[in-house]
C-alpha cells in the first residue's frame, strides 16, 4: 500500500482500479475474442513531476491516447504505452504482419484505449454518482515528457495531483504495462476524492 494513502483511500482507489478493469476486460473480450486479458491494476495518487519518470524518463519515446473530460468533473485522461508494449498490444491482436507503428495499428491502440478511458469513467461514475463525459481520444507518439505537457500545462498552475492506474494485460504470451492518468483543476479532483470517501490527501 502506498505510504502517501491511508487504509480506507487505499481501498477506494483499489475498488475503482477493479471495477474499471472488470468493465474493460468484459468490453475487451467481447471485440477481441479474449486475446487480450487484465489483471487487477494498481492504483495511487502522484504529484505531476513524478510522472515522467514513471515512464521511463521524460526522453522516453511513448505512445499516448488523451481524452478531455466534462460534465460534473472538469479533467483529461491519458491513456500510455511504451514502444515495446505498443508493439506487443498489435502482434498479440492482429500478427505479426501488421506494424504497431502503421496506421492500422495506432488505430488499433487507439480503439483499446478508448474501451479502457471509457470503462475507468464508467466506474468512476459508479463509485461518485458524478455525471461525465469524455470526447474521442486523439493518438500521438512521442517523448514521454512532450505528451504529459499537455494535461501539465492544462492543469499544473491550479493543481498538482495525478490519479495513477497502472494497468497490465496479457496479450497473447506478452505481459504489457499500460498506464492511465488523469488530471484535473484542483475543486474537480476535490469533489471525486470526497466522492470515494477520500479526503485530505497530502503530496
Amino acid at each position: 500500500m502506498s505510504e502517501r494513502l491511508s487504509e480506507q483511500a487505499f481501498n477506494a482507489l483499489t475498488e475503482l482500479g477493479n471495477i474499471g478493469a472488470g468493465n474493460a476486460t468484459t468490453s475487451l473480450s467481447v471485440m477481441l475474442n479474449s486475446k487480450l486479458t487484465m489483471s487487477p491494476p494498481k492504483v495511487d495518487i502522484y504529484d505531476f513531476n513524478e510522472l515522467e519518470n514513471i515512464l521511463g524518463g521524460p526522453d522516453a519515446t511513448v505512445m499516448g491516447v488523451l481524452s478531455t473530460i466534462g460534465g460534473d468533473m472538469n479533467a483529461m485522461i491519458l491513456f500510455v504505452v511504451g514502444m515495446e508494449d505498443a508493439e506487443n498490444l498489435v502482434k498479440a491482436l492482429m500478427g505479426d504482419q501488421i506494424e504497431w507503428h502503421s496506421e492500422i495499428g495506432i488505430s488499433a491502440i487507439g480503439e483499446i484505449a478508448n474501451i479502457i478511458i471509457g470503462s475507468y469513467v464508467a466506474s468512476l461514475e459508479t463509485l461518485t454518482g458524478m455525471k461525465m463525459r469524455y470526447s474521442q481520444p486523439e493518438s500521438c507518439i512521442d517523448m514521454a515528457g512532450a505528451i504529459l505537457s499537455v494535461p501539465c500545462i492544462e492543469f499544473g498552475k491550479i493543481s498538482d495531483k495525478a490519479l495513477l492506474i497502472n494497468s497490465q494485460f496479457k496479450a497473447g504470451e506478452k505481459e504489457v504495462d499500460g498506464y492511465i492518468m488523469m488530471m484535473s483543476e484542483v475543486h474537480s479532483f476535490d469533489a471525486l476524492l470526497n466522492k470515494l470517501g477520500i479526503g485530505g490527501i497530502d503530496g
